[in-house]
């Protein structure tokens, strides 16, 4: 790392209502369609093919560590497809975003990856300018209350960044504007899909005990 270089770590956190069950909430964070339409500058995305060298092995934990330098810590988990095979580790998309600020240009090109793990999402965004964002979003337990008696949830957003020292200020600056607006439309949505199948199940009893 240069001089003009430099590092910085934020995390977010959001609690969760104790109505959505952990698994479903997991699963929403696996949903890749919907975790890039969370973001208020997304523009449009498409997936990107493997590069050459997992093209052949792409499902292989061990080579998308050697490849794309994934963290020790990460725990990759592999998207089960019906008569297809398990998910490659690492999927890859290019997503342009609208930044209006005076250093990017309106639209910004980033190549984004993502792998899912046990708790939630990893997702590495390579932006221009030497911009590089990795974040662990995890949906972790928590205590309820000052006893520790109960236990609720939490949506967890634990972000590094590593680019130049002269843009480190808008990076940041669009992470904290960002997170709140991410956090909501990922819990609503939670929400909405926890109540929405508590009325699908109770019209269900209803049938049944008729």
């Amino acid at each position: 790392m240069s001089f003009l270089s430099t590092k910085s770590a934020i995390v977010n956190t959001s609690p969760i209502p104790s109505s959505v069950r952990k698994e479903d909430a997991v699963a929403l964070l696996h949903d890749h369609e919907f975790f890039l339409l969370c973001d208020p500058h997304h523009a449009s995305h498409k997936t990107l093919p493997q590069p050459s060298e997992t093209a052949s092995s792409a499902d292989s934990v061990d080579a998308a560590r050697r490849h794309f330098k994934l963290p020790n810590t990460l725990e990759p988990v592999l998207e089960t497809r019906t008569n297809a095979g398990p998910g490659p580790v690492v999927k890859i998309y290019e997503v342009v975003d609208h930044m209006p600020n005076p250093v990017w240009s309106s639209n910004v090109i980033s190549r984004e990856e993502f792998v899912d793990h046990g708790a939630g999402i990893w997702v590495r965004i390579r932006s221009p300018l030497g911009v590089v964002m990795e974040t662990m979003w995890s949906i972790r337990e928590t205590s309820t209350s000052s006893g520790g008696e109960g236990e609720g949830l939490e949506l967890v957003e634990d972000v590094v960044i590593n680019c130049s020292r002269l843009v480190m200020g808008i990076v940041k600056g669009q992470v904290e504007n960002n997170w709140k607006g991410i956090h909501t439309q990922i819990i609503d949505k939670l929400v909405k899909d926890t109540q929405e199948e508590k009325k699908t199940a109770g019209k269900e009893a209803d049938g049944i005990a008729a």
